[in-house]
């Protein structure tokens, strides 16, 4: 059994629900323009927003151009950002281990979501550090996101467990050496860390 010092957890489908489906809503409404087209030009550039590779105003630049509107940045940040929702469950979790583990949030998120989420949600008080794709310049599940994390909390990944809802993530943190577990349930996530020693 391996020795578990630290739990890393994803953020959307986590430790917190979330849903795109307003944000679409809303812009598709304001458009006059394809919404297959546009749903699939926002989905197929937002890694490089977190990445890191766009600032927020050129998010939002991108976004009114692409979709045919102009939205006042006020609110399109709040519609942008206003998609998550507590995990209770999860959460409940992380208050559990943080005495006995090191804890950290590793996330392909952005720099709008994340300090939304940070003013709304007690992160702090589940998490020891940030591991976020916008910061470090990749996402989940490329290597370098896995690779640049470890390093940047001095982590071994023998002794990481990885929490995410998606296996294509998980594999991705598997090959660089970290344990996983795909939050699929709370009773399912519970199960799988009892079994890595976890608890």
């Amino acid at each position: 059994m391996p020795c578990i010092t630290t739990i890393l957890f994803d953020l959307g489908n986590t430790l917190l629900w979330f849903d795109f489906k307003p944000v679409f809503t809303r812009l598709l409404s304001m458009s006059k323009g394809d919404p297959e087209r546009i749903t699939s030009a926002v989905n197929a550039r937002y890694d490089d927003f977190a990445a890191g590779r766009m600032t927020p105003a050129e998010w939002h630049e991108f976004i009114q151009r692409t979709c045919g509107i102009s939205m006042p940045w006020e609110e399109f940040s709040r519609l942008w950002a206003d998609i998550f929702w507590e995990h209770r469950e999860m959460f409940a979790l992380a208050r559990e281990t943080r005495p006995r583990y090191r804890q950290y949030l590793l996330s392909n998120t952005d720099a709008i979501h994340f300090p939304w989420c940070c003013e709304r949600f007690a992160l702090e008080e589940v998490l020891d550090g940030y591991i976020l794709s916008y910061e470090l310049g990749a996402v989940k599940p490329q290597r370098e996101i896995y690779e640049r994390g470890l390093a940047k909390f001095g982590l071994n990944p023998e002794e990481c467990v990885f929490i995410d809802d998606l296996e294509a993530n998980l594999e991705g943190a598997r090959a660089v050496g970290i344990h996983t577990v795909r939050c699929v349930s709370i009773e399912q996530v519970r199960r799988d860390l009892r079994e890595l020693g976890v608890g």
